[in-house]
């Protein structure tokens, strides 16, 4: 009596987890497909691809060829500036983990574009990062020989930093420097 017990015990506990795991693993995988929706549409939206298009069905693949190298996805343009390169870039900012999208010009030598696609920074300091006057700033600002993020911006390669925030725009200028950094040896521009 006590062993069936036991296997009707271990076969609910089996069952039970199973169906856990199968949901948790239905749930991550709509979670993935609404995140590369969401992408798919800043992307288009970086690249002033109307909102009416961009929701169609099949806008992306029309606009965008996907490139897998390593672990990085690169998202080369074919309409709008063709031969740009989008891809995201992320590390530490002085809260939180920054996650930027990143546009750069088929040469390899500047930014078509920034998006910062996610920041937990200090509102009204480092959280600025996330306004479109800030990121606007980005388009054709040279990468050579690095991205600087400086007081008042004179050089090509400058261009200037969220005031009070001295923190996240270093980690902001560190992270699209490594971006560009790994772009380079996957796209080989350099």
């Amino acid at each position: 009596m006590n062993d069936r017990k036991m296997i009707l015990f271990l076969l609910l506990t089996t069952t039970v987890c199973t169906l856990l795991l199968s949901g948790a693993n239905l749930a991550y995988v709509r979670a993935a497909a609404i995140f590369e929706s969401r992408l798919r549409q800043d992307i288009l939206a970086l690249y002033g691809v109307p909102e009416a298009e961009a929701t169609a069905e099949g806008a992306f693949e029309e606009h965008f060829e996907v490139r897998e190298v390593g672990d990085t996805t690169y998202y080369v343009a074919k309409k709008v500036a063709p031969g740009t390169v989008v891809f995201k870039a992320e590390g530490p900012g002085l809260w939180s983990r920054v996650e930027l999208l990143l546009a750069v010009a088929a040469d390899g030598k500047s930014l078509y574009g920034l998006r910062v696609l996610a920041q937990a920074e200090t509102p009204g300091l480092g959280g600025r990062i996330s306004e479109l006057a800030f990121q606007k700033q980005f388009k054709g600002v040279g990468l050579r020989p690095q991205l600087k993020l400086v007081k008042f911006a004179m050089a090509d390669n400058e261009t200037d930093a969220v005031s009070g925030a001295t923190m996240t725009s270093t980690a902001v200028q560190a992270i699209i420097n490594q971006g560009i950094a790994n772009a380079d040896r996957a796209m080989e521009w350099e």
